[in-house]
């Protein structure tokens, strides 16, 4: 059997919701034919792609290899479209499109690279949770350069062409957690503790966020409940502070008005943040990560919890 475009999507449908039965009813199949279809491609493949369990699947080491390839394809084909022409850096006003996962690191670097490059510069924001997505637009000249971030062993493969080197090596992920929470004063929070929450994820962040929240839990010996799926950030913190549920936070989130973000014991999930360029590249790509790099520290003290963490654990490559 060859694989095709829709055998990548039924992979990533059942990895991201954890269960054949959920996958089933999201992409409008009958569980058989789903059970059956996943046993074909992974005959197909060689190797199983996902571990069954009463709680649900969660993908293989193979299985995590294979979905992070097929998400970088499935995204790149949702954003082909036109080449804009490269811009020269020696030319007055040079500019440079750049890509960045939401929160406050790009308004931190922009105006760094905008005093470190020789000429004038204008730089062009574009943000996007998908990682996938940054990363194709780069390869489609789309953006001169992205920073990703990714949990490390669900990474997705960076297509051919592209340069890349970390930033930020290692990145903890917290927990954002209602300021009266029961757990809201602790040092750190134990994952089996929120065994009983009620979860919220953002369908539009791929890179397995959603598989490997699930994979930590089963780990930890529960299956999570995620019963609310948002991508506006007003909206998911409100929800997190009325207490209606909990979600993975970036460390560098701010705390206050009703929200507290708290590390993950034993830090069961970890990020990587990586600098993506493809020549020719409109600034200096060491300066940039180099930017990058100083702009993230400056991050680090939002949060008191991630400063005590950074000052024991942290360092960038810039």
């Amino acid at each position: 059997m060859e694989l095709e475009f829709r055998h990548l999507r039924i992979l990533i449908a059942v990895a991201d919701e954890g269960s054949i039965t959920r996958a089933a009813a999201a992409l409008g199949m009958s569980q058989p034919s789903l059970t059956a279809q996943v046993q074909r491609i992974e005959r197909s493949l060689g190797a199983p792609l996902f571990e069954r369990g009463r709680g649900g699947v969660v993908p293989t080491g193979f299985g995590r290899t294979v979905l992070a390839k097929a998400r970088a394809v499935v995204s790149e084909m949702a954003g082909l479209q036109g080449t804009p022409p490269p811009v020269s850096a020696d030319q007055p006003g040079a500019e440079v499109h750049l890509g960045c996962y939401p929160g406050a690191l790009a308004s931190a670097v922009v105006p760094r690279l905008v005093a470190a490059h020789p000429q004038p510069l204008r730089v062009h924001v574009h943000s996007d949770p998908s990682a996938a997505d940054l990363l194709a637009r780069v390869r489609a000249g789309r953006l001169d350069a992205a920073v990703v971030v990714e949990v490390i062993g669900f990474e997705v493969s960076a297509p051919d062409g592209l340069l890349r080197e970390a930033v930020v090596p290692v990145e903890p992920m917290f927990v954002a957690l209602a300021e009266g929470h029961p757990l809201a004063d602790a040092e750190d929070v134990d994952l089996a503790e929120l065994a009983d929450e009620n979860w919220m994820v953002d369908p539009h962040v791929d890179a397995g966020v959603t598989a490997a929240l699930r994979w930590a839990c089963a780990e930890a010996g529960f299956e999570p409940r995620i019963t609310h799926e948002i991508s506006d950030a007003s909206s998911a913190r409100e929800f997190v502070v009325s207490g209606q549920c909990v979600s993975l936070a970036q460390p560098t989130s701010f705390e206050g008005r009703g929200l507290v973000v708290r590390p993950l014991r034993g830090d069961p999930l970890t990020t990587r943040m990586d600098l993506a360029w493809r020549r020719p590249i409109p600034v200096d790509p060491a300066v940039l990560r180099r930017v990058v790099a100083e702009a993230y520290v400056t991050l680090t003290a939002r949060n008191p919890s991630y400063a005590r963490w950074w000052a024991k654990n942290g360092m960038t490559t810039g």
